[in-house]
């Protein structure tokens, strides 16, 4: 019988593969290319080498041979029917299952547990499990129609900002000098001309978001509102998804997921601040795991392997190993 099994995170940036033993010992670990954008030309194919690369990576530092696991489950930043066909027949696997990133970074949270997850990068998207095994997403638009609360949005937050300082619609702000030096240009319309001319990438754009809490912590009020109002923004996401769990009553777990948390205190506090006016007994907690050991997390439950104390210690230990949270 295969004594092992196969986590993967496939993200907007990189797929990573992780090998762990039915102990949760970390085997081996490949890293490929980004495995979304399968709607886009040329994307269906970058997804399958990606997938391919990182997985015979994996096994490789493993030492498996032939590459067949007990339990396989995949994590990919989408997760639809045309992912799904692109990466079919890669993975062999006893045991496979496929979902959207949201599900296991929900068990970098809570080991496999019910409460929900606040993912707040480039984009965003809230997720949550309730214990009767009924699940809600809210957010995840996309940069054009939603995604409040992300990098991009409040960049673009920023930026709109800084121009109607510049035209005297709006209160002077040091979003002006800051998002110019963060981008590297002479001025706004060096920036306009970059964004408009796409020299000018989605990520790089969202990566102006960390100039807000640099601007917040030396006084300024517009990047201050700002990031007031992208925790407040999280914080409905997640009060919405706990109340249509039904578990807004109760000590719900809240996981708080990505960059945005990270990069300021300001957004949250705003953060909790609103859960609670959803759900006063909310719980924040912070990733256990590296995204991909989530997914080995749920391949080991799917491989049929309680979770215990020690399965537990070892997975904190690959996440270290992998150095991502």
């Amino acid at each position: 019988m295969l004594d092992c099994v196969l986590g993967i995170d496939g993200g907007q940036t990189a797929t990573t593969a992780a090998v762990c033993d039915l102990r949760g010992r970390l085997l081996g670990v490949g890293r490929a290319g980004p495995a979304n954008h399968v709607w886009e030309p040329g994307g269906v194919a970058r997804a399958r080498e990606a997938v391919k690369a990182c997985v015979f990576a994996a096994a490789r530092g493993a030492g498996l041979r032939p590459v067949a696991f007990r339990a396989a489950f995949l994590g990919m930043t989408g997760g639809d029917d045309r992912t799904r066909r692109a990466i079919a027949r890669i993975v062999r696997a006893d045991h496979y299952r496929m979902e959207s990133d949201k599900v296991n970074a929900l068990a970098c949270v809570t080991e496999g547990r019910p409460g929900l997850v606040v993912i707040a990068g480039t984009g965003t998207i809230t997720y949550g499990e309730n214990a009767r095994g009924k699940s809600a997403t809210v957010s995840g638009w996309g940069f054009l129609l939603g995604d409040e609360g992300a990098g991009f949005w409040i960049a673009r937050q920023a930026i709109t900002a800084a121009t109607r300082a510049y035209d005297g619609r709006g209160g002077a702000t040091a979003l002006m000098e800051g998002l110019t030096t963060a981008a590297g240009v002479e001025d706004l319309w060096e920036l306009h001309a970059r964004i408009y001319s796409e020299r000018m990438s989605r990520a790089e754009m969202a990566a102006l978001a960390a100039a807000v809490p640099v601007a917040a912590a030396e006084g300024d009020r517009v990047a201050q509102h700002i990031l007031r109002e992208a925790g407040r923004e999280l914080g409905l996401a997640a009060g919405t998804v706990a109340r249509q769990l039904g578990m807004q009553r109760g000590a719900v777990t809240v996981g708080m997921v990505g960059g945005v948390f990270r990069g300021s205190e300001q957004v949250r506090r705003a953060f909790r601040r609103e859960v609670r006016r959803h759900a006063p007994r909310a719980v924040f907690a912070e990733p256990r795991y590296a995204p991909v050991i989530g997914s080995a997390l749920l391949a080991l439950k799917l491989a049929g392997v309680r979770h215990t104390p020690r399965v537990s210690a070892s997975l904190r230990e690959a996440s270290a190993t992998i150095g991502e949270k």
